[in-house]
């Protein structure tokens, strides 16, 4: 059974030299383009909440930062072979995710004075992901377990996948949040209808 999932795992989502057309991230960014354009659109006719597009755009920028990041450190580690000092991009998409965070408050406590549902489900989510990050930087330099806990490897990359894939449905449905999937996607505890 874990020898079926390992497959699953390396067919799916880990990354290779030789990239597909065709892979979940691609899908993911596909889907938070979609919704940025689309909250802008909404945005534009008013029909937005400005904490949802606020949401929306930090969410898009920092996988945009992200993914350039990673993509940066694969051509690094293509050209030196140094993929040991490569590990500490963990830390640094740990940094990112926090300075999101931060980010998306500051902007909702200086622009929007609303904090919507969008930017609750943000955060949390956000957070999972950073805390994913640290935990797997600890375990590779802190630690210097390469081979070790190999489990954790996969929890990381289903944790990660996970939790962009929650975003992007919650950023292109946001008043899905407000629906009893919508209590899963977000996080948060279904409230009593009375």
């Amino acid at each position: 059974m874990f020898d079926y999932i390992a497959e699953l795992y390396n067919e799916f989502l880990v990354v290779r030299s030789t990239h597909e057309v065709f892979s979940l991230q691609s899908v993911v960014a596909f889907a938070y383009v979609v919704a940025l354009i689309r909250s802008i659109y909404r945005a534009h006719f008013n029909k937005e909440l400005f904490t949802d597009f606020l949401s929306i755009a930090v969410v898009c920028v920092k996988y945009l930062l992200t993914s350039l990041l990673m993509e940066r450190v694969f051509v690094y580690i293509a050209e030196t072979g140094n993929w040991h000092s490569a590990q500490n991009v963990y830390l640094a998409l740990f940094a990112i995710n926090m300075l999101s965070m931060y980010v998306a408050y500051w902007l909702h406590t200086h622009l929007s004075f609303k904090f919507g549902l969008l930017f609750l489900a943000v955060i949390k989510l956000t957070g999972i992901v950073a805390v994913s990050h640290l935990i797997i930087w600890f375990k590779f330099v802190v630690l210097n377990t390469q081979e070790a806990h190999e489990w954790l490897h996969y929890i990381y990359s289903v944790t990660v996948l996970s939790v962009s894939i929650l975003l992007a449905i919650a950023m292109l449905f946001p008043n899905i949040l407000r629906t009893r999937f919508g209590c899963i996607i977000g996080l948060n505890l279904p409230r009593r209808q009375e």
